[in-house]
């Protein structure tokens, strides 16, 4: 079985997994990324009863996608995190946030 095809197999499953994830009914926070040649369209949406509960959620989930990203790179999660905070100042600017969607697009349609 060539690199390419067991490559291509654990995205399928992942993407499989990632989709089961968002069909659960108890789901009350998600940030989904996806990649699109050169461009990079995400979406945000939580629910919580206090600004400061949906703060922690955002930030549960940015930890957890730090230590993720860590992991895959075989790095550590310090290392990771300063320099997604250096590359935070380079992304695009993101879309006007205030709308009721919860999405956010760095892609123009």
């Amino acid at each position: 079985m060539s690199d390419e095809h067991t490559t291509d197999d654990a995205f399928e499953r992942e993407l499989a997994n990632a989709r089961s994830l968002l069909d659960a009914e108890d789901v009350t926070a998600i940030h989904v990324g996806v990649v699109h040649g050169e461009e990079v369209d995400t979406a945000f949406a939580q629910t919580a009863d206090d600004p400061e509960g949906e703060g922690l959620r955002a930030l549960t989930l940015l930890a957890t996608h730090l230590r993720l990203v860590a992991e895959e790179a075989g790095v550590d999660y310090e290392t990771v995190a300063a320099d997604a905070a250096r590359l935070a100042d380079s992304v695009e600017e993101l879309p006007d946030m205030g709308d009721d969607s919860g999405s956010q697009s760095e892609r123009e349609d």
